[in-house]
């Protein structure tokens, strides 16, 4: 006689994870020392006892919750994971005002060069921008600040920034940030001047 599959309901139950009773014994004095030492300490050894009990009545339920994981940040994943990325073209046609922040741009020049391997023109890197909606000028509404790696560079100037916001409305965009392509460019110092730089963004917004 061939021998029948053992089913489901013959399988041997699996441990149910639980506390120790160990653990039980020393958390449940602890709580009528903590209990015992506010109310009366010839309350200690009952209230320990009752702990006990309850403990170990739910000692599955505790250490269930004990090895649930903590959940990751959903909220950081789904930004990340929504960030939306405007296509390669590779025209850097785009270029910003980026007159007070001459001083950060040299530093992220600098760095840039420094972390290459090459060596080679600042041109030839690209970086990853941030285009920043920026609603908190009460004077203009229409602001689009640009950052790269964490750092404002620049501003799209006011007709640039209107219609990249009209851009963005387009797309179901509005008020999130973006991300595209760039480089920093420099213009060698002249006439005694020192050298200037700029931000060229990969990114197509009809003046």
């Amino acid at each position: 006689m061939k021998k029948q599959p053992q089913s489901s309901c013959d399988a041997p139950d699996k441990q149910k994870p639980g506390i120790s009773i160990l653990s039980i014994l020393v958390l449940s004095l602890f709580i009528g020392l903590i209990a015992g030492a506010g109310i009366d300490k010839s309350q200690i050894v009952p209230i320990a006892l009752i702990s006990a009990v309850i403990l170990f009545f739910n000692r599955h339920k505790i250490a269930a919750s004990d090895a649930t994981p903590w959940p990751k940040n959903n909220e950081q994943q789904h930004n990340a994971a929504s960030t939306y990325i405007w296509p390669e073209r590779g025209q850097f046609a785009c270029a910003i005002s980026a007159e007070p922040y001459q001083g950060t741009l040299q530093q992220l020049l600098q760095e840039n060069i420094i972390n290459s391997d090459d060596g080679s023109d600042p041109m030839a890197h690209i970086l990853q921008a941030q285009l920043i909606p920026d609603n908190s000028n009460p004077y203009d509404s229409e602001v689009v600040r640009i950052s790269i790696h964490n750092r404002s560079v620049g501003y799209l100037s006011r007709k640039q920034a209107h219609n990249f916001l009209r851009i963005l409305n387009e797309k179901r965009l509005s008020n999130q940030i973006t991300l595209c392509n760039a480089i920093i460019t420099k213009n060698d110092a002249t006439n005694n001047k020192k050298p200037s730089y700029g931000v060229k963004l990969d990114i197509e917004i009809v003046e």
